[in-house]
C-alpha cells in the first residue's frame, strides 16, 4: 500500500492517454455485460418458471401455425372428467400484436381465458373486485403495473387507471379492439409487468364479424396449461401430442421452462456468438492497454533506471508496473461493468423493447465478471512492459534520453 501514490501518480502522468485506455476499456466492457446479461436474464426467466409447473403447447411446426381452440375445450373436458389427472387450469395464448395509435406497442397483448388466467399465473396478483369484473365484462382487460405507470396506454402524462378505454389497432389481425381497463395486477420483480391480457372471446368474435378475419377465427398461438406438478405435466404432455400426432395440426408440449430456452435458442447461438465475441474483445484490449502501458515505460525509461539504482529490485519494479497496468484497466471495468448495473437498476430500457423483454438488468455475478476480465486485461497488458522494465539495464537506462 505505500507505493500507491506513486502509482496512481504514474497514472496521471499523460491524463489523455490514460482517458483513452480507460474508455476503450470501460465501453466495451459495457457493451459485453449486455449481451451477458440477455443471456443470463432468459436463464434466470427458464429456471425461476420451474416452480409453476406450467406446459406450454404450440404447433409442431413453429409458431406461425396455431393451435385449434378445440384443443383448448378438449384439454378442458379431460380437466372436467379427471381423464388426465393433474390439471389444474388451462388457457389460449394468443399474441395480438396491435398498435396504441399510430405507433406500434411497445408491449405484449394477449387473449386468453379470464376464468383461468391468474390460476394459471398464480404469481400475478390482483384485487378480488377488479378480477371480478374483468371475468363479467367480455369488452375488458387487465394491465401490468410497469406498463399502466407509463402512461402509453392514455396518450396523456398520467398513469393508466381503472376505468380508462384502450384502443388496439390490429397489425397481425384485420381487426381493433376497443377494451375498458378492469383491473392492473402485480408480481414479482422478475414477473412481465407490461402486458395487457384481454377476453379471447373478444377477439374471436370481432374476427368471426370481420369478412377478412373469419378464416383466422378459430385458432389460437398457443396454449398454457397449469399442472399439480412434474409427473402430471409429463402425463399430460405426452396425452396432448399423442392425440394430436395425427391430426392436421400435430402439436409440440414442452415445460415452460424448456419453452423459454426455446424462443432464446429461435434467435441463433448467441452463447456461442457471445464467447467468440467476448474472447476477440479481450484480445483487442489487450493489445490496446499493452501499447499505451509500452508507450508510459519507454517515456520514463530514465526513472525506471533510477529506481533501481537507488535498490529497486527486479519484482519490486515488475510489481509497479503490473499494479498501474491493472489498476487502469480495472478503473475501465468499474466504469464499464459496474456503470452498466448501475445504469439498467436506474433505466427501464423495457418500453424500448417492443414487449421482447418484459424487464432488464444486469446481474451481480456478471458485474462482477467484468471486472474480474478487466483486472485479467490490465495484469496480461502488463506483463511484456514490466518484463523490459525489470530487466533494464541502470547503465543503459540512465544513459537514454527519450
Amino acid at each position: 500500500m505505500k507505493f500507491l501514490g506513486y502509482i496512481t501518480r504514474n497514472t496521471r502522468r499523460n491524463p489523455v492517454r490514460t482517458l483513452l485506455t480507460v474508455a476503450s476499456v470501460g465501453i466495451s466492457l459495457f457493451l459485453m455485460m449486455i449481451l451477458i446479461s440477455f443471456i443470463a436474464l432468459y436463464r434466470e426467466v427458464a429456471a425461476d418458471s420451474r416452480q409453476y409447473n406450467r406446459l406450454m403447447t404450440m404447433s409442431a411446426q413453429g409458431f406461425a401455425q396455431p393451435v385449434p381452440i378445440s384443443l383448448v375445450n378438449q384439454i378442458r373436458a379431460w380437466q372436467e372428467g379427471d381423464e388426465v389427472p393433474g390439471i389444474v387450469a388451462i388457457s389460449p395464448l394468443s399474441w395480438f400484436g396491435g398498435r396504441v395509435g399510430e405507433e406500434r406497442a411497445t408491449f405484449a397483448q394477449f387473449g386468453v381465458d379470464a376464468d383461468a388466467l391468474f390460476a394459471v399465473y398464480g404469481e400475478l396478483t390482483i384485487p378480488p373486485e377488479q378480477l371480478s369484473a374483468f371475468r363479467n365484462d367480455r369488452t375488458s382487460c387487465v394491465v401490468g403495473r410497469k406498463l399502466a405507470e407509463e402512461g402509453v396506454l392514455v396518450g396523456e402524462d398520467r398513469d393508466l387507471a381503472v376505468g380508462d378505454v384502450i384502443r388496439l389497432k390490429g397489425d397481425i389481425y384485420p381487426i381493433d379492439l376497443d377494451m375498458k381497463v378492469a383491473g392492473i395486477y402485480d408480481g414479482p420483480d422478475n414477473a412481465d409487468l407490461r402486458s395487457v391480457f384481454f377476453h379471447f372471446d373478444l377477439m374471436e368474435e370481432a374476427l368471426k364479424r370481420n369478412p377478412m378475419g373469419s378464416n383466422m377465427a378459430g385458432n389460437a398461438g398457443s396454449i398454457v396449461i397449469k399442472c399439480t406438478g412434474p409427473v402430471a405435466m409429463t402425463a399430460v404432455a405426452e396425452k396432448i401430442d399423442a392425440e394430436t400426432r395425427n391430426s392436421d395440426v400435430p402439436t409440440r408440449t414442452q415445460s415452460e421452462e424448456a419453452f423459454v430456452q426455446m424462443f432464446a435458442e429461435m434467435l441463433g447461438d448467441m452463447r456461442d456468438y457471445i464467447f467468440y465475441v467476448g474472447m476477440a474483445v479481450v484480445f483487442s484490449l489487450v493489445c490496446v492497454s499493452g501499447v499505451a502501458m509500452a508507450m508510459a515505460m519507454r517515456e520514463r525509461t530514465t526513472e525506471v533506471a533510477v529506481l533501481k539504482a537507488i535498490g529497486f529490485g527486479k519484482g519490486l519494479v515488475l510489481f509497479l508496473v503490473l499494479a498501474e497496468a491493472t489498476l487502469i484497466a480495472g478503473l475501465g471495468g468499474m466504469a464499464g461493468a459496474l456503470g452498466a448495473k448501475a445504469l439498467f437498476d436506474v433505466i427501464d430500457v423495457s418500453p424500448y423493447t417492443g414487449g421482447f423483454l418484459p424487464f432488464f438488468s444486469v446481474p451481480w455475478d456478471v458485474a462482477l465478471l467484468g471486472l474480474g476480465v478487466s483486472l485479467v486485461i490490465g495484469l496480461i497488458s502488463g506483463v511484456v512492459p514490466a518484463a523490459q522494465a525489470a530487466r533494464l539495464s541502470v547503465v543503459n537506462g540512465l544513459r537514454k534520453v527519450v
